[in-house]
């Protein structure tokens, strides 16, 4: 028992104190280019083992990982959470008075701009804005925000719809930047409005009581993952060193669709990237699940921010990869959460993921599920 607790505290030190994680994708990716792999025992690569070494020589020890451990990683936003929605009606409130729309606009815009940026970081939309300000010669979202002199009428359209975030009107707290004041506030709303997503509960029931490991996988930042965890009232499935953040655990940040946050949660669950599940709601985080050789990726289309008629969509979108390097998407896609245990299940017995695609017909998923026919096409199948 000794020897499991010291292994394990020098391997969260070692990944603690590697923060910038410069040399992780080369410590447990099994897929690399051809030019640096050839086959050792048990699947294992040059690239692997070179990585290994310079550790092993850096630390006098190595991490272990365990290449029969599977771990369930999941994103948190709309998969874990249903604070997609929230969070982005925050943003969307926070960015609109630069975004050049009238103030009598705004709210017919919401729904749009909520569906097209849901599963972007912040900045990404700062960046976006910021072209659309600078083609009208206008200076940037924060030179703005610094200067002032924001419309009026916006200004009023604004604050009204903040009050139902149970934001104060702005100015009320000051902010040295509006990055700072989105991140601060989407903390305050979602402590608040933060619920799981249906079916999540159980799903994580089932996952523990067979013994199934899991953590959260996420771009979304500290301390907003934590607590809107709090808020959905899972904190006793998901305690600190559970919840791994692309923007909080690196520096600089790495967001996804870089794999990196995915790969230091496989390292800190003690598993390879590709013996790990990913279950994912937006096109970036695929993309970040297949950069990261993870061995299943399931997208989910259940949470509120993904309307009726646009689930067929979203899961074709999921299934695409269009952000992943290697063009790999989703292989299935599920309308329920109740559904992940079976499909989870499958893959921890079969290891891998096509034995999984090729027997998902027979197994009991009740909520109905896409993924690529054999003609390659999107396809939508319940029993």
């Amino acid at each position: 028992h000794n020897h499991k607790k010291i292994r394990f505290e020098f391997r969260n030190r070692i990944f603690c104190a590697m923060k910038s994680f410069a040399l992780l994708p080369a410590l447990i990716s099994l897929r690399t280019s051809s030019a640096f792999v050839s086959t050792f025992p048990k699947g294992k690569s040059v690239h692997r083992s070179k990585a290994l070494s310079l550790i092993q020589s850096e630390y006098g020890m190595v991490p272990e990982l365990d290449e029969e451990r599977v771990s369930v990683l999941f994103d948190f936003d709309g998969t874990i959470g249903d604070t997609e929605t929230p969070a982005m009606k925050v943003a969307y409130w926070e960015i609109a008075p630069y975004l050049c729309v009238e103030a009598n606009d705004l709210p017919g815009s919401e729904e749009e701009y909520v569906r097209n940026n849901a599963g972007k970081a912040f900045e990404f939309m700062m960046e976006e804005c910021d072209k659309t300000r600078k083609a009208k010669g206008l200076a940037t979202i924060e030179e703005a925000y610094k200067a002032g002199g924001e419309d009026p009428a916006v200004m009023d359209m604004v604050n009204t719809r903040r009050s139902d975030f149970g934001l104060p009107p702005i100015g009320t707290v000051k902010y040295s930047t509006l990055l700072e004041q989105q991140k601060e506030e989407t903390v305050i709303s979602l402590s608040k409005v933060a619920r799981p997503v249906d079916g999540i509960v159980a799903a994580l029931k089932g996952l523990k009581e067979n013994g199934i490991a899991f953590a959260i996988s996420t771009t979304s930042p500290k301390p907003r993952v934590p607590v809107s965890v709090e808020s959905c009232g899972l904190s006793g499935y998901f305690p600190p060193d559970k919840i791994h953040s692309g923007e909080s655990d690196f520096d600089p940040p790495r967001f996804k669709p870089a794999p990196d946050v995915y790969l230091r949660a496989a390292a800190h669950e003690g598993a390879m990237p590709e013996r790990c599940v990913a279950v994912e709601d937006s096109e970036s985080g695929v993309g970040s699940a297949s950069n990261a050789n993870i061995g299943l990726i399931i997208g989910y289309v259940g949470a509120s921010h993904v309307p009726s008629d646009r689930k067929a969509k979203h899961a074709g979108a999921l299934i695409a990869g269009t952000r992943a390097k290697s063009g790999r998407g989703a292989e299935i896609v599920l309308a329920d959460m109740n559904d992940l245990l079976v499909v989870v299940k499958k893959y921890v017995q079969d290891g891998k993921a096509s034995s999984v695609m090729q027997d998902v017909r027979n197994l009991s998923i009740n909520g109905g599920f896409w993924h690529k026919n054999e003609a390659g096409e999107v396809e939508y199948f319940k029993k």
